[in-house]
């Protein structure tokens, strides 16, 4: 078509006196063409549980479950660094294939939060008894639940790979529920602010070290008040 019979005809039909709802439309897509950013590749994922160290001091604990310290707490900013490097194996051992366990049943999981941390608790073997050198832990755990008023938390059980998946998820319950019972009976901890779950295997801090004793270990959630 020639340019000039090309704009005419565009002058008729857009421009006309009877097409104003088609002008705020062209001027509305321009509009959202501007304003709205152009989709990402991906989305990020939640941050991940911080790992704290064997013996992490209240200001510590404080910072990674409520993202703030006291005024008694030297400055720090709490890292969320990637999970431990693994271990070097001599002779190198062939890689392990990666451990696949059912999904849990019931509604999907709710977005991880972003205040999370994870404490190495010591059980006796095959058992939800805490050893007596991770009360000291749950001691600083709890004496930093004490002071954040209403606020909620989830107790997180986890295993190694090591056996059934059945078995290992029974388990992780068993020893979330047990520092709940802990936190509440010795600290006083409202037991409508705790909650407890287990993941068994299903979520592995080392996956391709799935029976590593990193993998065993407890996550407390804030959940907000």
């Amino acid at each position: 078509m020639d340019a000039g019979l090309f704009h005419a005809q565009f002058d008729k039909t857009v421009r006309g006196p009877n097409n104003a709802a088609m002008r705020l439309g062209l001027a509305l897509a321009t509009c959202a063409c501007l304003v709205l950013p152009a989709a990402a590749p991906g989305q990020s994922l939640p941050n991940p549980a911080l790992p704290l160290g064997p013996n992490p001091s209240e200001c510590e604990i404080e910072a990674a479950l409520l993202g703030t310290t006291g005024p008694n707490c030297p400055p720090m900013a709490m890292q969320r660094s990637a999970v431990p490097p693994p271990a070097v194996a001599s002779p190198p051992a062939e890689r392990p294939g990666p451990v696949t366990v059912p999904p849990l049943p019931g509604p999907a999981a709710m977005p991880a939060p972003e205040l999370r941390a994870a404490f190495r608790v010591e059980f006796d073997f095959n058992s939800a008894r805490i050893r007596p050198e991770s009360q000291a832990i749950l001691d600083k755990v709890a004496a930093v639940m004490a002071t954040a008023g209403n606020t909620r938390f989830r107790i997180v059980g986890h295993t190694d790979a090591i056996g059934g998946d059945a078995a290992n998820l029974a388990l992780s319950r068993r020893r979330a529920a047990a520092v709940v019972e802990y936190l509440v009976s010795h600290h006083h901890i409202r037991r409508d602010r705790l909650e407890a779950s287990g993941m068994g295997a299903r979520e592995l801090l080392l996956p391709d070290q799935p029976k590593a004793a990193a993998n065993r270990r407890v996550e407390i959630v804030n959940l907000g008040g």
